[in-house]
């Protein structure tokens, strides 16, 4: 029962799903025991920002968007759907507040199924993408005890197709422009509109890139263990001429790496 009095602070989060674009009681969709890490890490995301003058410069913008929303909403409808959804948007934001950024990073909104974030540091990048992919993982195994919550019974042999396309896939694409801020941290930039309409080019949960943001990385490649593999070239809006796009990977997972 103590325990159960200390959790009681984390039942009024309707701020926080304000915060993050999300509907009255989405949070509660989450155990409780998986809550209280969310909501204490995205408190400390929102104190982070507080505290941050949102200077306008030159930006790495991360453009997270989750994999399979469409034909699992068409499978299993709308509302299930928006679980899935809301797991994935807490669990972006989450991942900020639970690494140790070495420099300025602002969550700055969701959009649908999709979360922007800007971040002056490509190890952030990258610490936060790691986090994210760990989240999500833990995710996928809480999603039985909350079927169950929710009073859905689900037959044991037809557990695991639920579980497999239940699963948090997320797609990151990093762009690199300027940035300027309406109000708060409401970004505006070229460089935001140009990640959204190439974002379906990235279809692996691998962190993505353009070849701006390759460009200005590379000499950092070799000290986080990571290579770039070619992925396909693209038109950005705006720009001179068809570029490339990278994934940045694993040295020991990688294939071979780009020239």
């Amino acid at each position: 029962m103590a325990m159960t009095s200390n959790f009681d602070l984390y039942d009024d989060v309707e701020g926080l799903e304000r915060y993050l674009n999300l509907p009255k009681g989405a949070l509660s969709n989450i155990p409780i025991y998986a809550r209280v890490p969310a909501v204490d890490a995205i408190k400390r995301v929102r104190q982070m920002e507080a505290s941050t003058l949102f200077r306008p410069g030159l930006y790495y913008i991360v453009l997270a968007d989750l994999r399979g929303n469409t034909a699992f909403n068409a499978k299993y409808g709308n509302a299930e759907g928006d679980v899935r959804v809301e797991w994935f948007q807490t669990a972006v934001i989450q991942s900020i507040g639970e690494i140790s950024p070495e420099n300025y990073v602002a969550f700055s909104k969701t959009i649908g199924d999709a979360a922007l974030l800007i971040f002056s540091a490509f190890r952030d990048v990258f610490k936060w993408s790691q986090q994210l992919t760990r989240n999500l993982e833990g995710l996928r195994a809480e999603y039985p005890e909350n079927l169950e919550s929710r009073g859905i019974d689900i037959e044991d042999d037809s557990l695991d197709e639920r579980l497999s396309d239940f699963d948090l896939k997320a797609r990151r694409l990093v762009h690199l422009g300027e940035v300027s801020y309406k109000e708060q941290i409401d970004p505006l930039s070229l460089a935001v509109s140009q990640a959204f309409k190439i974002e379906k080019v990235f279809d692996r949960d691998d962190l993505g890139c353009t070849q701006s943001v390759y460009d200005a990385v590379s000499p950092a490649l070799a000290e986080l263990n990571l290579v770039a593999q070619k992925n396909a070239m693209v038109e950005i809006p705006g720009a001179s001429g068809p570029s490339m796009t990278y994934y940045l990977v694993r040295r020991e997972a990688s294939k071979p790496n780009v020239d």
